[in-house]
């Protein structure tokens, strides 16, 4: 894509020249005035991808006498505006004007107007309360009991912190549907949509903003989101996943067809993560010969620390990474959004089961592994 600049404009506020990249078919403006702590340094606006987890400069302007005005030449989505070291998320869509200042703190920005931004404001502090009330309290006590050496306690508290995780991505889910509909903050909050709770109703929801905004990107890419979701359903043959194993070799999905395969995403830092390599370990020890394999898919940057982390761990399986960090396909492939996350594969290479640790996984596995010797292949 081209790209193209055009002056800015004065409208009152004292305004310096603007540099715009995009098409120039769509825009939205951003006007504000901010405390001179806030008011130092160019301030520009970039578009987020959830799909790349990267982002791309859409406009930039000085700012003079704390006071700018900003045109965005960019179609609706999710951006986040910068001044000096502060950022702020927001989302506009076509035609709207939004305004930034500084919160109380005098520190941190806010955008409000437009309705856009109004839903996705109220999405943020309904999701902050929600992890508040059902995740945070957890992640302290598991802190507290990780700091006096207590094992058993820290083990039975990370089942109950994965537990309370996806209560909250459903509480979400019940957010998006109830308050989000017709909105371009409904791409804002599919980042954290949870594929397997009322997944017809968010595709419904999704399709119908796609009819009323023909041509938006972010139809289309929240339309892609769902088809993922369907890829990885239960009783879908799972997508193949390819990648690098540490030391260098491929290592494909495709070749572990005949065996049960657990597919875990994780990373080394992920320290729920590290808790299910504990029991990996004894699973893939009583089950390997059986035709049980694992294939771990990590999200680390670091090569150093995610070898290492399965040298410590013991992890014996295979494992692949393209030390991409977040913005990995293999994680997108899968819908993958939050550690750890892992779907069990049958021989065919079916998804019958997502997410199931400890004792439930060892019952289960028991169970499919029973198949007459014969049935057991590579």
């Amino acid at each position: 894509m081209a790209i193209r600049f055009s002056a800015g404009w004065r409208a009152g506020l004292g305004l310096a020249a603007a540099m715009v990249v995009g098409p120039l078919h769509a825009a939205f403006d951003v006007v504000g005035t901010l405390p001179p702590g806030l008011g130092a340094g160019p301030l520009s606006v970039s578009r987020e991808s959830l799909e790349t987890r990267e982002s791309a400069p859409v406009a930039t302007v000085r700012v003079e006498g704390g006071q700018f005005r900003l045109r965005a030449d960019a179609e609706a989505g999710l951006f986040t505006l910068s001044v000096g070291e502060a950022e702020v998320s927001f989302v506009a869509a076509e035609g709207q004007t939004l305004r930034v200042a500084a919160a109380a703190d005098g520190k941190t920005l806010r955008v409000e107007g437009g309705p856009d931004q109004e839903r996705f404001a109220a999405y943020e502090a309904f999701r902050t309360a929600s992890l508040a009330r059902l995740v945070l309290p957890v992640r302290a006590e598991i802190a507290q009991r990780t700091a006096a050496g207590d094992e058993a306690e820290v083990e039975r508290l990370t089942g109950r912190e994965i537990a309370a995780y996806r209560e909250h991505r459903r509480e979400l889910n019940a957010f998006t549907l109830t308050q989000l509909r017709g909105s371009a903050a409904l791409y804002a909050a599919s980042l954290r949509w949870d594929g397997d709770d009322r997944l017809d109703e968010l595709a419904a929801v999704v399709d119908e903003y796609a009819k009323t905004h023909p041509g938006r990107e972010i139809a289309r890419l929240m339309q892609e989101r769902i088809a993922r979701f369907r890829a990885v359903a239960l009783g879908a043959v799972a997508p193949e996943l390819a990648g690098p194993s540490p030391d260098g070799k491929a290592v494909a999905l495709r070749d572990l067809r005949g065996r049960y395969v657990l597919v875990d995403f994780w990373a080394s830092w992920c320290a729920p993560c590290r808790m299910e390599n504990r029991h990996y370990t004894e699973l893939y020890r009583r089950h390997h010969a059986e035709g049980f394999e694992i294939l771990a898919v990590s999200v680390d940057q670091d090569a150093r620390s995610w070898k290492a982390a399965i040298a410590k761990d013991g992890a014996a399986w295979r494992h692949i990474s393209d030390l991409r960090g977040w913005k990995t396909p293999l994680a997108a492939r899968y819908n993958v959004s939050a550690l750890p996350a892992s779907f069990l594969l049958d021989r065919e290479g079916r998804i019958v089961a997502k997410d199931v640790r400890g004792k439930e996984l060892a019952a289960l596995l028991a169970e499919k592994l029973k198949a007459p010797a014969g049935d057991r292949t590579k």
